[in-house]
């Protein structure tokens, strides 16, 4: 018998090769006269969004655009957001970017929406009022933000990310385009994609986990394994990037209905104090952290284990094999080193553990301990900061 479950469905998803040219129609529909258009530096000068700016000038709207997102963006990055939005007579928002910029929009639009300071709305459900119509167009594949109801926010006197989630928060579509992954360079493209990767497991071996993100978790997964190493060889090979783009979005409506683990428990500070990549922090505790929750989820690791094999590998993994949920621990490890990323913080620049004190608190107060198979103490977070230091 199945359990019963509820599932929050999300933006309206448009997908495919040069669907960001569409994304004009989508703003007149939804009433748009004058977007925003969120971005950072690197994508507004790289030619990223020639065909989502060419889209809105066919379709008559103008535009501005909003180019200083901020990496890992703190509240006073989103302050600043919002202001530019306030004072630029806008009437809606299109986020074209990756997590950051897309995290940044949303915040934006909160405040836009609501007034007051960005603190207020931390935490789930506390967004009163709706935002400005929301467009979401993802330049990266991995964070799964343009299907997602939260924001994170570095908060900058406390000095921790801050969740702020609620329904409210939704965009209104979400425009997948694989195309706009082609300039992604590799190291990015390897990071974004562990994150899809820990997006998936964490959510399906989540206690909220239900059938219908278990079914979509799979698919992610299946498509990671299948296709990583070519995406990461070349973003702009159409098929890697079109599958790897859509483990992101599935990965990423799976987890706004499950939650996370504490491999974003433990990449969350690390990206605080140490600022490292995001998907690259996760790559790094993902193995460490499976092999914490091992004897909870069995089962569910013993699944996955053939689909994170290596597509070229000469020999297939049994799932009924009493070895097999150890072999999915090995096979992220054999695909971090296939995709070039350093497995240790040491080697992610990290010289010593100064910190790590304060950051294992950190991640043992954090939300995502709470949608771990394994409840995580502060003590058990020290452990895993110090394997993660030297593999």
């Amino acid at each position: 018998m199945i359990a019963p479950f509820q599932i929050a469905s999300g933006p309206r998803v448009r997908f495919g090769r040069g669907e960001a040219a569409f994304a004009g129609e989508e703003a007149r529909a939804l009433g748009m006269k004058r977007p925003m258009i969120f971005t950072d530096t690197g994508i507004a000068s790289c030619g990223v969004l020639e065909s989502l700016t060419g889209g809105l000038e066919k379709t008559g709207l103008e535009f501005h655009l909003y180019d200083q997102v901020e990496a890992d963006p703190s509240d006073e990055s989103m302050a600043r957001a919002h202001e530019a939005y306030e004072g630029s007579g806008c009437d809606g928002i299109i986020a074209a970017g990756g997590g950051s910029t897309i995290d940044t929009a949303k915040a934006a639009g909160v405040l836009a929406g609501n007034g007051g300071k960005i603190h207020d709305y931390f935490g789930f459900g506390n967004v009163p009022s709706h935002l400005p119509p929301l467009i979401t167009v993802p330049t990266t594949a991995g964070t799964g933000s343009e299907v997602t109801c939260s924001a994170i926010v570095t908060d900058s006197t406390q000095k921790i990310k801050a969740v702020m989630a609620s329904p409210l928060m939704f965009a209104r579509v979400a425009v997948v385009d694989p195309e706009l992954l082609s300039l992604m360079p590799s190291p990015i493209a390897a990071g974004t994609l562990m994150d899809a990767l820990t997006h998936a497991i964490e959510s399906m071996t989540s206690p909220k986990a239900n059938p219908w993100t278990k079914a979509l978790c799979l698919q992610a997964i299946t498509n990671i394994g299948r296709y990583a190493r070519r995406f990461v060889e070349n973003p702009a090979d159409p098929e890697p990037a079109s599958a790897i783009s859509l483990a992101s979005t599935l990965a990423g409506h799976c987890f706004t209905n499950t939650g996370l683990g504490i491999v974003h428990s433990l990449s969350h500070p690390i990206g605080v104090y140490h600022h490292i990549h995001h998907g690259t922090s996760n790559a790094i505790f993902l193995p460490p952290v499976m092999r914490f929750n091992l004897q909870a989820v069995r089962a569910d690791y013993a699944q996955i284990a053939p689909l994170l094999q290596n597509p070229a590998g000469p020999e297939r993994i049994d799932p009924r094999d009493e070895s097999a949920p150890q072999a999915a621990i090995d096979s992220v490890r054999s695909l971090l080193r296939d995709i070039g990323i350093s497995a240790t913080l040491r080697k992610s620049g990290l010289t010593s553990e100064e910190g790590f004190e304060i950051m294992a608190k950190d991640a043992a107060e954090s939300p995502q301990v709470l949608t771990n198979p394994v409840h995580a103490t502060e003590e058990d977070m020290l452990s895993l900061l110090r394997a993660a230091m030297d593999g």
